[in-house]
């Protein structure tokens, strides 16, 4: 760390240090959490709208005032926290991903305003969107297969943006700065509501140079990002249409670890992620019609266009060669919803959904060689288009068997159909891919033991077709070709769930005890001579194995009238097991503990009101992953690690319109990566935000 930034760094610990101290003086105001966390309304977990405290599904929520205070630079980094949920970056700053119960972030359905943003290679989607134009985050951990289709596997994530205002004409403005990256994030909004027409029009830019750690500063991870954002809605009695536009555009380096890109036979290895782009135009409608059986009806259809430029550089000891990979991925959803109730005690939901992919992709490859007889000097132009069709209804009904306890219960029936349009590869035929139809259920049950507490169980299959890259296209690892095969089968999994609220006065818990078995995962394994691939280094995608987890996942917070001090803590605990035709491992890279413990304050210091600060720590317990058909025993092996963090601020003005964040990060400077990482975690630094509402 340079002077500069060490002095930085010195100064916002005085700053936090003097605030935090003084808060054990502050008055004596009593702060509770009822109409807290589990009061909160949520929509995903049921469709409509619905308490946390009675759902029999496991939710998380970060909401206005969490992202408000945050100044976190994407969104993965806002879920880092939340029980069961991991955040992984596949090398890629910027471009995070999340993990949910230790399943791959590929089988997470990631929504926005409950439209499904797709991606179909094997790192999972990609959250491209900014946090300045999020409003609120809605997670499901456990299937939500039944309402959200294919890909909820492991759960949830619903990310609702931003709306129009309460006045003509308002406007938001936001800077920060990350010490850690040297990075900016900037944001400016101007919204309002003009006789019941709702608009809002938002920018943000980011810019982050290389990342400083402990371990030095990583080469390759630089990225930024810069977003626009459009919102447009209007009520005609009770009747309402709603228009978003989001548009989205990222370039990344990727890091590369130095032992992979000396490793023989490479002499250098360089990956760069220039375009990672997302456009989407979305239409809602809603009609509260209140009758006697239909209650409302809803309906919405977006057009989604995500762009993708992956660059890879390879030098050997026979040759090098750059790779360019070009990929256009063309999605179109709709769904209609009828919320009924038929008879009394009963909200049923049935929905009819259709979302179709369609994938155009083109792979340059230039190759100089100066060993001909193990690879020819040219240029080779590769190109493929594939698509698939997925029909599906569902539907779900909420039973109020008594006044304490209710019973929901779920199916979803799949139609999909894949074909593989057009491709210039010998070892590919065009042509329809194998098509499936697939009956999946879920059933969830509350019981209220009194006001203060709820028991609930759940169970829930989850499904997962397989992607364009794995039925159709095929896909690279390096410079080996992974083949596809139109023949695999579904991924699929069984979860269980019991889980406990307890809400009374100022103590606060949410408790899960969860068991999964996932089969059929898709996996990718070296081409043996009698797999008949047409490279010798190729590998092939393949049915492989299943896993079985089983866990704790705990949030706990205790908000004290004594100097206005509330502890938490959010903890999980998972056991994951990887089971392979011959090949059994509990390594399967997720630590058996992790989460966060802090101490919370909110109040005055020497009349200056709405202060606030959060001393927390945050680790995990040692991880291995073990893989088959690998080189290694263990590919990885990460350390515990623990980190000390402080977040401080202010919310001033006449109301409270101002608000000022200050994190410090990592006080102790301690060297780690996460386990479900590739980056090592930011050195000691400072991140601060100043957002102002007019």
């Amino acid at each position: 760390m340079d002077n500069n930034k060490f002095r930085r760094c010195k100064l916002a610990l005085a700053v936090c240090v003097v605030t935090g101290s003084a808060s054990v003086q502050s008055a004596n105001e009593e702060r509770s959490i009822e109409g807290g966390r589990l009061e909160e309304t949520v929509v995903t977990a049921s469709r409509t709208e619905q308490r946390i405290f009675d759902s029999s599904a496991s939710l998380s929520v970060i909401n206005e005032e969490d992202l408000a205070r945050s100044t976190a630079p994407s969104l993965a980094e806002l879920m880092r926290d939340l029980p069961g949920v991991q955040v992984t970056d596949s090398g890629q700053p910027g471009l995070g991903r999340v993990r949910i119960r230790g399943e791959e972030s590929r089988r997470t359905a990631i929504l926005i305003n409950s439209q499904e943003v797709t991606d179909h290679y094997e790192v999972g989607t990609p959250l491209t969107l900014h946090p300045a134009m999020i409003e609120r985050i809605e997670v499901i951990r456990g299937s939500g297969a039944v309402l959200y289709g294919s890909r909820a596997l492991s759960g949830v994530v619903n990310f609702m943006t931003r709306k129009g205002g309460t006045e003509p004409v308002q406007v938001t403005l936001s800077g920060g700065y990350d010490s850690a990256t040297e990075g900016y994030d900037n944001f400016a909004s101007v919204y309002g509501n003009l006789n019941g027409f709702e608009y809002r029009v938002a920018w943000s830019k980011s810019d982050h140079e290389e990342r400083s750690t402990p371990a030095g500063e990583m080469e390759n991870t630089a990225f930024d990002n810069e977003s626009l954002y459009l919102y447009a809605g209007r009520a005609f009695g009770d009747h309402r249409f709603e228009y978003t536009y989001e548009d989205f555009e990222s370039s990344s380096d990727v890091f590369v670890e130095e032992e992979v890109k000396h490793t023989y036979p490479l002499t250098d290895f360089y990956l760069e992620t220039p375009k990672r782009d997302r456009d989407k135009h979305g239409l809602f409608y809603t009609w509260d019609a209140d009758g006697t059986w239909l209650k409302s009806l809803s309906a919405n259809a977006y057009h989604q266009e995500s762009d993708r430029h992956f660059y890879t550089y390879s030098e050997l000891v026979w040759y090098q060669r750059d790779i360019n990979n070009y990929s256009d991925l063309e999605t179109d959803g709709a769904l209609l919803q009828l919320d009924l109730q038929p008879l009394a005690g009963h909200s049923l939901i049935a929905g009819l959904q259709y979302l179709n992919d369609e994938v155009d992709q083109t792979r340059h490859v230039d190759t100089l060689s100066w060993t001909p007889t193990i690879a020819q000097t040219g240029v080779e132009i590769i190109s493929d288009k594939a698509n698939i069709e997925t029909w599906a209804w569902f539907a779900q009904d909420q039973w109020d068997i008594s006044e304490s306890l209710s019973l929901t219960a779920g199916l979803r029936q799949y139609f999909v159909e894949g074909e593989l349009d057009d491709t210039n590869r010998e070892s590919l035929t065009p042509g329809n891919l194998d098509d499936d139809d697939e009956l999946i259920g879920a059933l969830g049950l509350v019981w209220s033991l009194n006001d203060s507490i709820r028991l609930r169980a759940n169970y829930s299959e989850g499904y997962v077709y397989p992607s364009l890259a794995q039925l159709a296209t095929g896909a690279y690892a390096g410079s080996s070709f992974v083949n596809p095969d139109p023949e695999l089968e579904p991924e699929t999994s069984d979860n269980f769930e019991l889980g406990m609220r307890l809400q009374n006065g100022g103590f606060m818990l949410d408790a899960t005890v969860f068991y999964t078995e996932s089969d059929d995962y898709i996996h990718h394994l070296p081409c043996e001579p009698e797999d008949g691939c047409p490279g010798r280094r190729d590998r092939y995608y393949t049915n492989i194995g299943e896993s079985k987890a089983h866990g704790v996942e705990l949030y706990m917070a205790y908000a004290s009238s004594w100097a206005n001090l509330e502890p938490y803590t959010s903890l999980t605990w998972t056991k994951r097991r990887l089971d392979y035709a011959e090949f059994s491992t509990w390594d399967s890279g997720i630590p058996d503990f992790s989460g966060r413990a802090g101490l919370r304050w909110q109040g005055t210091i020497m009349s200056v009101p709405n202060l606030w600060s959060d001393i927390y720590l945050r680790g995990e317990s040692s991880s291995q992953l073990s893989e088959p058909g690998t080189v290694r025993d263990v590919l990885e092996d990460k350390d515990d690690w623990v980190t000390v963090n402080l977040e401080t601020g202010i919310d001033f003005g006449s109301r409270q319109q101002y608000q000022f964040a200050l994190n410090l990060f990592n006080m102790t400077d301690k060297e780690y990566i996460a386990s479900t990482e590739n980056l090592y975690g930011p050195e000691r630094s400072v991140a601060v935000k100043l957002t102002l509402n007019w």
